[in-house]
């Protein structure tokens, strides 16, 4: 059985999405595909539009066979620890042959090159990088400009453009996972098509959007300004869905910086937290907030990432546990396709982790470490689900929401 993995947003799920599935299996002659999916929460730092449960439909229906939860400890971290949790858990299920991803490059080459480089650290490339970190520039930004002095060669190739792509660098970031946890995973990589990462306007309908583009929409009230960009079979799953966008997090936000209390929180510097409680007797919107901390030393998502996890209490520390026991201790199930009961049957054979369908029933078999870490998961979609209730829409029990199957 020749099984894909993908590690998503969904956020919401579109036809680049449809392109990037379909590109895959062509690719690799896959029997079935995997989504490993950022749960409430994702990695710039701000509620998912829509709910997981609706997503993950918007991706079996169109194609995806079986549907993962990335849990919050790690949907909202960097590159670098989103993208080893992914690895990990992919690794562990044991039957997934491949992670597939989309790139700017297009090639698999470079980005293993620029991995391998990055994983070394050598003594010459700390050097670089505390230069330019002294410099005043940003951690990706020091990096960068490290790597192209280091191998001028390489980043001539694609007009040093390498590490100032998001999917070029989350798929470096992959490979680099792989290398420390010696993983047996393949890596394929294609060419992404559409819009880019960061385009806010939609294209024409023949077009590829970005996911940014779509939420802007909906932001703006335009729904229907969708339907053109998102799979037929798809759009059922979302419509009368309340999406939720940074802002809708602003007074939990005020009411969690007056309670101060920021010691441990993950990814809040020293620095940051030094500027928040100034500020904190100033209500302000989430994103007010990130645009008044914003430097040279923090970028837009870092600062979004910490804010978020001060508003959900998220802890470095518990971060770190979860780390050290190996990132990945079980496989939540969100969702699966019924003709792809052969793919579960395999997963259940191959898996060193347990797959979960029920979250009252985790309490009975995993232990301390892993069911802190689905509890953690369970509170945060729950403070996502307050939200959302307190803005006129529906509200989902993690305890008696079921497994979603098409």
């Amino acid at each position: 059985m020749n099984v894909i993995g993908f590690i998503t947003e969904y956020n919401p799920f579109h036809n680049g999405h449809l392109y990037h599935l379909e590109r895959s299996k062509e690719l690799t002659g896959a029997d079935f595909c995997v989504a490993l999916m950022s749960g409430s929460f994702v990695q710039r730092g701000e509620p998912a539009v829509f709910d997981k449960y609706a997503r993950a439909a918007m991706a079996l229906r169109a194609g995806v066979d079986l549907v993962l939860e990335l849990p919050v400890a790690f949907s909202t971290a960097s590159a670098m620890e989103f993208a080893s949790f992914g690895v990990a858990l992919f690794t562990a299920l044991g039957g997934v042959d491949c992670l597939c991803f989309g790139s700017e490059c297009g090639s698999l080459d470079p980005l293993a090159r620029a991995a391998g480089l990055m994983e070394r650290e050598t003594p010459e490339f700390k050097e670089l990088l505390l230069e330019g970190l002294k410099q005043g520039m940003s951690y990706p930004t020091s990096r960068s400009r490290a790597l192209c002095l280091l191998a001028p060669s390489l980043f001539d190739e694609k007009k040093r453009e390498l590490l100032q792509s998001p999917n070029n660098l989350l798929g470096i970031e992959y490979i680099r996972a792989g290398i420390r946890q010696k993983s047996p995973l393949r890596f394929v990589t294609f060419l992404r098509e559409g819009s880019h990462y960061h385009e806010n306007g939609l294209p024409d309908a023949s077009f590829l959007p970005s996911a940014a583009a779509l939420r802007r929409a909906l932001k703006s009230g335009d729904a229907d300004a969708l339907a053109p960009f998102i799979p037929v079979s798809s759009l059922d799953a979302v419509r009368g869905e309340l999406p939720l966008f940074a802002d809708d997090l602003s007074s939990l936000l005020n009411y969690r910086i007056l309670s101060g209390a920021f010691c441990d929180i993950a990814d809040l510097a020293p620095e940051l937290e030094k500027r928040l409680q100034k500020s904190a007797f100033f209500p302000a919107s989430f994103t007010e907030r990130i645009r008044l901390l914003k430097s040279r030393s923090f970028t837009y998502s870092r600062i979004s990432r910490a804010l978020l996890h001060l508003a959900l209490d998220l802890r470095a520390g518990d971060v770190q546990a979860f780390k050290q026991a190996g990132y990945a201790p079980y496989a939540r199930i969100l969702g699966f396709r019924r003709q792809s009961a052969p793919l579960l049957k395999h997963l259940k054979e191959t898996s060193s982790i347990p797959l979960l369908t029920r979250p009252a029933a985790a309490k009975k078999t995993l232990p301390p470490l892993a069911l802190a870490m689905l509890e953690q998961e369970i509170r945060a979609s729950h403070i996502r689900e307050t939200i959302r209730y307190e803005k006129g829409g529906n509200y989902k029990n993690e305890y008696q929401q079921g497994v979603v199957i098409v």
